[in-house]
């Protein structure tokens, strides 16, 4: 009979791969060693290596779950809303929302995944593909029109991933604009164009303190 894993085994794996990443956002993946991460987590190489057989397999732990995890809160944030432009909002709230809290992941997503051993990029890729697919397809909905033009229509896709995907250059949620207003300007921006952004969504004047 298989043993069960205990929920200390399971807490110190995921303070692994939240340190990893960490070190891996900031340093990158190369100039990272496996005695880095050691260092990082405050324990021995050989204490690592019970949890991961490699550096390999610790990037490939890590952006395997962030994408799942992605993908499920994807399906169920999909499956409760029909209007398409209220379904565009929540999903760009639900993106902004993942990229802030798990920030050193979605980093480490953009800049290190080209690391991973072929066969495990591929299944991460099309699982990438997935997620865009479900953004082409509300924006179609938003532009019926598109559907014949599916050239356009994925350009359009790729520029709201470039919107989003990137606002970790510069963008923090502890800041003025909190993660769900930022998704909501870009959604603007992008279904209502810059002159006609806002004008239906006026953020409320600060508090008077």
């Amino acid at each position: 009979m298989a043993r069960t894993r205990s929920a200390e085994y399971d807490n110190i794996h995921d303070t692994i791969l939240d340190r990893a990443a960490s070190v891996f956002a900031r340093r990158g993946y190369a100039a990272t060693s496996i005695g880095d991460i050691a260092d990082a987590c405050e324990c021995s190489k050989s204490r690592l290596y019970h949890y991961f057989t490699s550096k390999e397999a610790i990037l490939s732990d890590m952006l395997t779950s962030h994408v799942d995890a992605l993908l499920m809160k994807c399906r169920h944030t999909l499956y409760g809303f029909q209007d398409p432009e209220e379904r565009f909002r929540q999903l760009t709230r639900l993106f902004l929302d993942v990229y802030s809290v798990s920030r050193d992941r979605h980093v480490v997503l953009l800049t290190c995944a080209e690391f991973l051993v072929p066969e495990t990029r591929k299944v991460l890729v099309a699982k990438q593909r997935e997620l865009i697919a479900y953004v082409r397809d509300i924006l179609l909905q938003l532009r019926p029109d598109l559907a014949k033009d599916f050239a356009m229509a994925h350009v359009d896709t790729m520029l709201f991933f470039g919107m989003i995907n990137w606002t970790y250059t510069w963008y923090h949620s502890d800041g003025a604009v909190s993660p769900s207003e930022l998704a909501d300007r870009t959604v603007d921006l992008f279904v209502n164009g810059f002159a006609n952004a806002g004008e239906a969504r006026t953020r409320p004047a600060p508090a008077k303190g």
